[in-house]
């Protein structure tokens, strides 16, 4: 009996490895077959780590501000005398004791001072949280439109190489007709064969921006594809004043502001504490010898002669005019990486605009041109061949600007918070 216990007890541990070995119980979450930004952004929003931290931070903010309107507790106390001594005070039959009770009485500009530090603390923890929040969208943005450029670029290789395999048909043919050298030929495969190359380095490039889009949004995700469509449009970007205007009201300003608050709540906190608290007391005497009682009660106050906190209040009053400073500081240097960032974001626009309207038509005009010519022996193969490199350089050049754009787009928006009321809410 003892044997077949053990043995069914080894059989559901095996039993219990291999299901949780198994990949049909790894914690994978499908998500739809084609995945949209605005589910992605939320999906990260909901399963990211870094998030989980800064509400847990919340969280302890908020228990540190409780914790600080906390009043000082009130002492109890014993106290016997004129026992055990020597002649009549031997035993404790002439014994004096008191029950007392005592408590520190904080002077005005502590707790309320102690109070306000707190909150500029709590308020600093979910400016940075909502900061937080805009970095993960802003990343996942990234990873999105990262994403779309690679299937763009994967199918624009598809296509290129589709072209080649038709051009080194048509080049065969014109070989075998005697219209053209065999040289040609080689020169067809050569770049059929750089175009399968390509094609599989296009694969894995998607399959690595999709894994970096997994991680951002929490982990496994099943297969799916994402859609170009539900980028926003290319627009215009505003006038620069228009985004300095947003500055202003973004949480790594408004950090900023808390610290300085903080700063002054800790000084006042700092001069208050160099008045000493006094404690008061009440109690009750009990007179052993006659079995009488009485009242007690009493004040007293610490007398600020070698500790009147300068040096806190010195400290304070540095650290007061250090955030100031820093707040001053950080103001500009957001504002020069907001400068950055928007000719950043003007010069990808542009770039965007101009392949999109202008080069693109004429590169793939110039390549149809050049394949009816050919097909009608008006023109050679090189010429084809470099109508053709032409082109798709110039769809992988608008592909790579298209991508800049979004980059730049997002990154506007991370440092201007526009937008950010659908998925943050500053604390003011």
């Amino acid at each position: 009996m003892i044997v077949s216990a053990k043995r069914l007890l080894l059989a559901g541990l095996l039993a219990t490895t291999f299901l949780i070995s198994s990949p049909t119980f790894a914690q994978t979450v499908d998500v739809p077959a084609t995945l949209v930004l605005d589910q992605a952004i939320a999906w990260a929003l909901e399963h990211s780590p870094v998030l989980g931290a800064s509400a847990s931070r919340a969280d302890a903010a908020n228990a540190s501000r409780s914790q600080a309107g906390a009043l000082p507790n009130p002492e109890i106390s014993v106290e016997a005398e004129n026992i055990y001594g020597d002649g009549p005070y031997d035993g404790v039959d002439v014994a004096e004791i008191t029950y007392g009770v005592s408590q520190l009485v904080e002077l005005p500009g502590k707790r309320g001072n102690r109070i306000r530090v707190a909150e500029a603390e709590k308020t600093k923890i979910h400016y940075a949280s909502d900061g937080a929040r805009l970095d993960l969208i802003r990343d996942v943005t990234i990873a999105y439109a990262e994403l779309v450029a690679a299937q763009r670029d994967l199918a624009v290789i598809a296509e290129e190489r589709n072209l080649a395999a038709e051009v080194r048909n048509s080049v065969a043919a014109r070989v075998d007709a005697g219209k053209e050298p065999p040289i040609q030929r080689n020169k067809a495969e050569i770049e059929l064969s750089s175009s399968d190359i390509a094609l599989e380095r296009a694969r894995r490039s998607v399959n690595t921006k999709k894994k970096a889009l997994e991680i951002l949004m929490g982990g496994n995700l099943g297969d799916f594809t994402v859609d170009a469509q539900t980028l926003p449009a290319p627009t215009e970007p505003e006038p620069f004043l228009y985004y300095r205007e947003q500055l202003a009201r973004t949480p790594d300003v408004k950090s900023f502001e808390a610290d300085v608050t903080q700063a002054q709540s800790m000084l006042s906190l700092e001069k208050a504490s160099a008045f000493p608290d006094p404690t008061v007391g009440f109690g009750v005497r009990q007179f052993r010898e006659d079995d009488r009682q009485a009242f007690v009660a009493g004040v007293s106050f610490p007398l600020p002669v070698f500790n009147i906190n300068r040096a806190g209040i010195q400290r304070a009053g540095h650290e007061l005019n250090a955030a100031k400073l820093e707040q001053r500081g950080g103001e500009l240097s957001l504002e020069a990486s907001l400068t950055e960032a928007y000719e950043n974001f003007v010069s990808a626009y542009r770039e965007a605009s101009t392949l999109n309207d202008s080069v693109l038509p004429g590169a793939e005009e110039a390549f149809s041109f050049s394949r009816q010519g050919y097909d009608a022996g008006k023109f050679g193969y090189l010429e084809v061949l470099d109508a053709q490199r032409t082109l798709f350089d110039a769809r992988r050049q608008y592909n790579e600007a298209i991508f800049d754009y979004y980059r730049q787009r997002a990154t506007i928006e991370r440092m201007t918070a526009i937008h950010a009321h659908e998925n943050t809410s500053n604390k003011e």
